[in-house]
């Protein structure tokens, strides 16, 4: 049982792992914004963030070993420096920032996003190639940050970056996935090392696994099939929704 959890609290977990992990399973990403609101819900954000990340990185287990040798490694090494020093610095961030309007301002965040969403249609915008590494060093600094603070939203800002260097498709899929790996594999090793996971959050991770597992082959079975334009307004719309319901909590 987990620790302050109702019948409803179980309903809105469970839903929000089967809903997240079969975006993650249809697109290769997303996981993160699409549970980490969700979840916010029914536990702070002390306790949603590491279970995102621990339940983003079992996720993407087998789809980044399995085709480690297609990985754009130099890109990823590029940027890892940046992210790294983004990952640590929301890690900091999230440990001394008072809870209540850290939610707020989550809320807000996912709100912005989700409008964008609905605005872009899922297209992201092109990098000039003169800017393209000073862009993304910026970028993946950012994405470090917002996904050690928030848990999720961190991917987008990655796959600018490697759409803009026109990335061949099983190629992109790869690297994407490597590297939501590694940060949130490292994620996880800061958060160990803060003593967020407590035993809420482990109760909450052995709930989820089983979940998860399922959810990703429904996405890439049943998701992938969806007329993606349609399937990416919907998701918008859930976020909305969840960014609204956290700023009025």
């Amino acid at each position: 049982m987990i620790e302050g959890f109702g019948t409803l609290d179980y309903v809105i977990f469970c839903c929000a792992v089967v809903i997240a992990f079969a975006v993650r399973g249809g697109a290769g990403f997303g996981g993160g914004v699409v549970l980490s609101p969700l979840l916010a819900l029914v536990a702070p954000l002390s306790v949603v963030v590491p279970v995102s990340s621990a339940l983003n990185v079992i996720a993407g287990l087998s789809q980044g070993v399995g085709h480690w040798r297609i990985v754009a490694w130099r890109e990823l090494l590029r940027i890892t420096p940046f992210s790294m020093a983004g990952i640590f610095l929301g890690i900091w961030l999230l440990t001394r920032v008072d809870p209540q309007p850290l939610a707020k301002a989550f809320g807000v965040f996912i709100v912005c996003y989700a409008l964008y969403m609905l605005y872009s249609r899922g297209v992201m915008p092109k990098i000039a190639r003169r800017w393209l590494y000073p862009l993304g060093a910026l970028l993946s600094m950012a994405a470090g940050t917002i996904g050690s603070l928030f848990g999720g939203a961190a991917g987008p800002l990655y796959v600018m970056y490697l759409q803009a260097l026109r990335l061949e498709r099983d190629c992109f899929r790869a690297t994407i996935t490597m590297i939501m790996l590694t940060m949130g594999t490292t994620r996880i090793i800061g958060f160990i090392a803060t003593g967020m996971y407590t035993q809420k959050v482990l109760t909450m991770l052995a709930l989820g696994i089983p979940i998860v597992l399922l959810s990703g082959w429904i996405g890439a079975r049943v998701v992938a099939r969806f007329n993606q334009e349609v399937f990416g307004r919907a998701v918008a719309c859930v976020l909305l929704a969840s960014g609204f319901i956290l700023i009025v909590k």
